[in-house]
């Protein structure tokens, strides 16, 4: 492969880089902005919240007996790409209910 196409795959990485680190610092403020504003938005951010933990332990649940049913060569996820997945189900659950709550 030549350097041009090298570099796209740089410029790539580095954008979904970004784009992750956005993610994770826009998934806290928000979890710190919703105790500042009204109850119907408490109760939407309540919810992406529960449905986020549900989903995180679910994944890590799944994690557990995968690394337990191949002692040998299990390797848990990075906590980056954890955070990131976290991230991300936030704010996909945050918008399901601020669709389905107005908002």
């Amino acid at each position: 492969m030549d350097s041009q196409g090298s570099s796209v795959f740089v410029y790539l990485f580095l954008a979904l880089l970004v784009l992750s680190v956005v993610l994770i610092v826009w998934m806290f403020v928000s979890l710190v902005r919703s105790e500042l504003e009204d109850e119907r938005r408490k109760l939407i951010v309540g919810k992406a919240c529960t449905w986020t933990l549900i989903a995180t332990v679910g994944a890590n649940l799944i994690e557990v007996i995968e690394v337990a049913a191949q002692q040998p060569n299990g390797e848990p996820v990075a906590p980056f790409i954890r955070l990131v997945v976290a991230a991300l189900m936030y704010a996909i659950f945050l918008g399901w209910f601020k669709h389905k709550y107005g908002g």
